[in-house]
Parts: structure tokens; C-alpha cells; sequence
């Protein structure tokens, strides 16, 4: 029973993080102008997307829904987007903001997997993938800065 339960645990972690992924480009998509970087953004959502449903199924072969963030998590992502382009919609703006979302997310994923390092393979195969993507976006941000 304690395995399932770390293993539910886990997958939240998961579904949260890839959830909040999508809630941020849904968010910051609205302030880029840059069609590049606009389609890259969108890509990256579909992405996330992807592997927050995994997630979502992965919970439910353990008779589980996820458990969604509250209203207050939402509004502070909501909040942070809207004072950190209130003057600054560039491209290299969105891209800075985006990679350090990104790097939190591969530090908070990389501490999770540590934590839960006795999760079932299939579970930390997709909090790895969740890494690699958030890595990913890292790099191909870059392009987007200066």
C-alpha cells in the first residue's frame, strides 16, 4: 500500500509540473508577437500536453484522478507573467522567462525523482521524458535571446 501511495504521490508531481508548463505557455502565448517563437511555443504546449496525459493515465491504472493546483497557484503564474511583460514583450523576454520556468522545473523534477527513487520504471521513465523536455525547451530558447 505505501508503494501505491508514493507512486500516486509521484505522478501528481508529474501531472503538476507538466500542467503548470501548459497554464504558463497558455498564459505567455498571448503576449508574443514573434511567429516563431509563438509556433515554437505552441509545439512545446502540445508536448506537455502529451505527457500530463500520460501522467493523468498512469494515475488512473492506480484507480486515481490528479490532483489539481488550487486557484492561488494559478493566479501567482498569472501574476508573475503579467508583471514580467508589462514593458518587455519582446522575444528575449518571453525566452528568458521561459528557460528560467524551464530550469526550475528540471531542478524540481530532478529532486522529485531522487526523492521517489523507488517509484515503478514506467514512472520515472516520465518524469525523466518531463526533464528532457524542459531541457529541450531550454536550448531551442536560446535561440531567442539578444
Amino acid at each position: 500500500m505505501k508503494e501505491k501511495s508514493r507512486t500516486e504521490e509521484f505522478l501528481n508531481k508529474v501531472y503538476e509540473n507538466a500542467e503548470m508548463c501548459c497554464e504558463s505557455i497558455s498564459m505567455i502565448t498571448e503576449k508574443v508577437e514573434d511567429p516563431s517563437l509563438l509556433s515554437e511555443l505552441q509545439s512545446e504546449h502540445r508536448d506537455y500536453t502529451d505527457l500530463s496525459g500520460e501522467a493523468v493515465n498512469l494515475l488512473a491504472k492506480e484507480n486515481k484522478l490528479p490532483k489539481e493546483k488550487g486557484p492561488l497557484a494559478q493566479f501567482g503564474v498569472w501574476s508573475g507573467i503579467q508583471m514580467n511583460t508589462a514593458f518587455d514583450k519582446s522575444p528575449d523576454k518571453i525566452a528568458e522567462m521561459m528557460m528560467q520556468g524551464s530550469m526550475m522545473g528540471v531542478i524540481d523534477m530532478s529532486r522529485t525523482l531522487k526523492e521517489y527513487g523507488d517509484t515503478p520504471e514506467d514512472c520515472r521513465k516520465l518524469g525523466e521524458n518531463l526533464i528532457k523536455l524542459e531541457e529541450n525547451s531550454i536550448q531551442k530558447m536560446k535561440q531567442y535571446l539578444g
